[in-house]
């Protein structure tokens, strides 16, 4: 498997990379739910639940409800987030909603337009 380089994604995930399970151009609605580390770049509406990273690319345009361990956005997101751990709004990434997380990042160039509630880690 693919390893992750700190300088390529300085605080997400070390060591495996996470899987592409929708990739750019493409669109599903529904309900995901997945143990991995997994990556979304397309266009998502619905429901995902997870026990594992979630990373929203930058191509991605998501409408759900998010339940994870680690959510980290570089693209669209509106919707709600729950995430024990760390939810990072990376530059051009865009976020319009709720989110209940343990640790919020929002680096310069992000856009968080909602209310955030930071319960710790």
């Amino acid at each position: 498997m693919a390893t992750v380089n700190d300088k390529e994604n300085p605080s997400f995930i070390q060591g495996v990379a996470p899987r592409t399970v929708l990739f750019a151009n493409s669109s599903i609605s529904g309900k995901l739910s997945y143990n991995l580390p997994v990556k979304i770049d397309g266009h998502f509406t619905g429901e995902i639940k997870s026990t594992e990273l979630l990373v929203i690319g930058a191509n991605a345009q998501v409408d759900a409800h998010i339940s994870a361990r680690q959510v980290h956005l570089e693209g669209r997101l509106v919707g709600s987030v729950q995430a024990m751990g760390c939810f990072e709004v990376m530059p051009g990434g865009y976020f319009k909603g709720e989110a209940r997380v343990g640790e919020l990042k929002v680096h310069p160039g992000a856009i968080f337009d909602g209310n955030g509630n930071v319960l710790g880690a």
